[in-house]
């Protein structure tokens, strides 16, 4: 020590040199063995690209309205659909477009990154400024083509504009197709113009793959280095998943084409995070530095999210390790094992993630997708308890949940009623509930039994359906007025999906049910609740900083979630609606004003306007 001290020249100071000197080599030390437990990966060489939705559109006829269409006004439009049903060789066009059982309309859609052929997409149908249509309601979209569009100076930088307007419109190769009947009744503005847009849930599907793709950085274009991550991609991605088409392609120097596994057809964002997160070399074995560093960094809350998914791009390898987690104290850690066992196959994480589905708000849609990935008996057997949880949102996100985990599963199987929406009739046994849907699908849940109408109650659904029944009736009337279709009146009972069944069978569509089971719902006279899309979110924290509301919101949650909260990522895309169905961009907000817009009567009561997505109406 005397030596040390001598050599530093700090005499007086010795002891306290010397442990300075200490900490400093312990500093090193841990450095080194960090540095060691380095690994470079495929997300450090490469960028994803491809990743933006595809906005397409075209131009298409609807058929099947009661007198109230159009046609096709003169213009570019029509001529755009007179080629096309020519294409088609439909007889009789100019006659055909004449007609005021027939509208022009314009259609559009996003294609989601990662869309494969044959996925559905939704459809948004409008009417253009110039339109005759006053309605169209009751219409179907015949087989038309979306395609994407560019302008001549978008294509070639040099193009010069030499005038306004004079840039060239360019179309490009059929991307999807869309057909189907018409949603009527959304979006914004009054009757009218509501009348005059649609959309079709579900009504397109991609004519070709859409995938990711990775792009090498500049200094890293080599062949050898693309064939490189598409062998680690397609290393990775195997065990349980063997079988499937190779995930990833080294088509040039500069790019891997990349496409989707099925257990992340829910959750890309995830996928891609993972992706980036695969080891450029080798798998680190389960003695190396790097598994052990992630080992520690799993069970401590502040690295558990990002070491999970570390351990998931180890393949399934890391299942072990995960399962180590799944024993913590901590429900981050929990949480975040449980997710990374469920997208690698093991079952083991079934009754973690169900648990923290139905206590933990902020990680449901989390859990709820990732159970969606696997399709494992425990995951369907704790989404159909999961149907009759006391919460709307756990209820219906289980059921979203379940239907896209195997589509042929009894409790998610339903009827399709007037070619316009579903209904579904679940867990018979729980509390009742009936959810209604304005994205993606057109769907009415029914939860538990018994739920009927109370008498006396005389409802207007849409403009053409009137639901009645006296104080004293056992039965209700319903009768449809229309100028052109007046069919017999019909009596059922007061069962609710015995009226939906008989709405259907008179012509009702989609909007006119909504709207019924609104009146029923503000005029008390449906004895359950109502819920509106009640979908798990997972709202960012900036999100409800800025509504002021984060505080309140992040008191509710273990301490640990809401700090991990910049790691969790955006909501998994099974509950996400900012693309329905993979596309389709839409307000939400309008939507919800829309089908549930509550209305001043007489100027002498306001009813209570409905609450934002998730939360019950009544």
């Amino acid at each position: 020590m005397k030596h040390c001290v001598w050599v530093l020249g700090a005499a007086l100071f010795g002891l306290v040199g010397c442990a300075h000197q200490q900490m400093r080599l312990q500093s090193a030390d841990e450095a080194d063995r960090d540095k060691e437990a380095e690994i470079k990966t495929i997300g450090e060489v490469t960028d994803v690209a491809n990743a933006q939705a595809i906005p397409v559109s075209g131009v298409g006829l609807v058929v099947g309205l009661d007198g109230t269409g159009g046609g096709a006004p003169p213009g570019g439009y029509r001529d755009m659909l007179e080629r096309e049903l020519l294409k088609r060789k439909i007889p009789n066009v100019k006659e055909v477009l004449s007609s005021p059982n027939t509208s022009l309309v314009l259609v559009s859609a996003l294609i989601p990154p990662g869309a494969r052929k044959g996925d559905c997409i939704d459809v948004q149908i409008s009417l253009p400024a110039e339109s005759r249509t006053t309605s169209l309601r009751g219409g179907r979209l015949i087989e038309c083509d979306l395609k994407n569009f560019s302008t001549a100076n978008a294509l070639d930088p040099e193009f010069k504009i030499h005038s306004a307007g004079n840039d060239k419109l360019f179309s490009g190769h059929p991307l999807a197709h869309a057909a189907g009947p018409l949603l009527v009744g959304f979006g914004d503005g009054d009757e009218a113009a509501r009348l005059r847009r649609a959309r079709i849930y579900g009504g397109g599907r991609c004519r070709q793959d859409r995938p990711f793709f990775l792009a090498l950085n500049s200094d890293q274009q080599y062949a050898r280095v693309a064939m490189r991550v598409a062998e680690r991609v397609n290393e990775t991605f195997q065990g349980p998943f063997v079988g499937m088409q190779t995930i990833a392609e080294a088509k040039t120097k500069q790019a891997v084409v990349l496409a989707v596994p099925q257990q992340y057809r829910h959750n890309l964002p995830r996928y891609l995070r993972v992706v980036r997160l695969i080891p450029l070399q080798e798998s680190p074995s389960p003695a190396s530095p790097y598994r052990r560093r992630l080992e520690r960094e799993l069970l401590d809350p502040a690295h558990a999210v990002t070491a999970a998914l570390r351990l998931e791009a180890l393949g399934s390898n890391s299942i072990p390790l995960l399962k180590k987690g799944l024993q913590s104290e901590h429900t981050l850690v929990r949480f975040a094992s449980a997710e990374a066992l469920a997208y690698l196959g093991s079952p083991a994480c079934g009754e973690e993630l169900a648990q923290l589905a139905e206590q933990q708000p902020m990680l449901r849609a989390y859990c709820l997708t990732a159970m969606a990935s696997l399709d494992e008996a425990v995951c369907h057997v704790k989404l159909r308890d999961l149907l009759a949880s006391p919460s709307a949102e756990t209820r219906y996100g289980a059921f979203r949940a379940l239907r896209a985990l195997d589509e042929r599963e009894p409790a998610a199987q339903g009827e399709i009623l007037n070619e316009s929406f579903w209904l579904h009739h679940v867990a018979p046994e729980s509390s009742p509930l009936v959810h209604i849907s304005t994205s993606r699908r057109a769907e009415i849940v029914l939860y538990g039994d018994g739920m009927m109408l109370r008498p006396p109650f005389s409802f207007l659904a849409g403009n053409e359906y009137t639901v009645t029944a006296g104080k004293n009736d056992d039965r209700c009337t319903i009768r449809r007025i229309s100028l052109h279709k007046r069919p017999p009146p019909k009596q059922c009972s007061f069962k609710i999906d015995d009226v939906l069944h008989t709405l259907a069978e008179l012509g009702a569509s989609y909007s006119d049910v909504v709207e019924l089971i609104r009146q029923a719902d503000q005029c008390k006279c449906l004895g359950c609740p109502v819920a509106v899309d009640a979908l798990p979110q997972a709202v960012p924290v900036q999100t409800l900083a800025k509504a002021g509301a984060a505080a309140a919101r992040l008191e509710e949650l273990h301490p640990e979630i809401a700090e991990a909260r910049a790691e969790l990522g955006a909501t998994p895309t099974l509950f996400d609606e900012g693309q329905p169905g993979g596309p389709g961009e839409r307000s939400e907000t309008a939507d919800k004003a829309a089908l549930l817009r509550d209305k001043e009567k007489d100027g002498k009561q306001r009813v209570e306007r409905a609450p934002w997505k998730g939360h019950l109406v009544h």
